[in-house]
């Protein structure tokens, strides 16, 4: 069965969600601003002097203050990665896309993150006629969805688009198992270990 990941209801989701981000920017932004005319209108009706010039000027630097440090974060970080989500969306949509055919190997679990978006690295192995060995291909997965339903071992066509998964499906479960390598070091010279020439002689065996 063919798993789509994305469709048109999360581009409006996170149009949506783009849209209310800033307008909360814009809704404390008008408030800083009308806090700073209310103070500045104090300041000038105030006498010559007054004592109470004082209280304008902390209030005015106070606000300026909260408001840097709630633009910087909130804009920097939360604003950002909305409006590089909403773009990753619509590149997905219009984007290059590439179908691969691969072995499923395994799930990395270190938090990753790609263009400012939280991913999960999916790694597939390919067998390499050239260099007669297997090599990784690193994809994907978005983290705001359900974890890919592969296993190790599963023959997983999928479509990818700047290396997202976009869309997968499972063509045969289990049909590869990958061994480790072994960490035992081979015999040089053709000789066997001097244990395993013991043991030989021990069943009579011929050395």
């Amino acid at each position: 069965m063919t798993v789509t990941i994305y469709n048109d209801a999360d581009f409006l989701a996170a149009y949506k969600q783009k849209n209310k981000v800033l307008g909360v920017f814009w809704g404390v932004t008008l408030a800083y601003l009308a806090v700073c005319i209310a103070m500045v209108i104090f300041h000038v009706s105030l006498p010559y002097a007054s004592k109470l010039d004082t209280i304008p000027q902390a209030i005015t630097y106070v606000c300026s203050a909260l408001y840097v440090i709630f633009v910087f974060p909130f804009m920097g970080i939360k604003y950002s990665r909305v409006r590089k989500y909403l773009t990753m969306l619509s590149f997905l949509s219009t984007g290059l896309k590439m179908t691969e055919t691969n072995y499923f190997y395994t799930f990395r679990s270190q938090t990753l993150q790609k263009d400012n978006i939280d991913v999960l690295s999916c790694i597939f192995a390919t067998w390499s006629k050239k260099r007669e060995e297997w090599l990784e291909r690193e994809v994907y997965a978005d983290v705001e969805k359900s974890k890919p339903e592969i296993g190790e071992g599963d023959l997983v066509r999928y479509v990818t688009q700047s290396n997202i998964l976009v869309q997968y499906e499972v063509l045969e479960k289990h049909a590869y198992e990958f061994y480790e390598e072994d960490d035992e070091e081979e015999y040089e010279d053709g000789e066997e270990p001097q244990d395993e020439v013991k043991n030989k002689q021990n069943e009579g065996e011929e050395i």
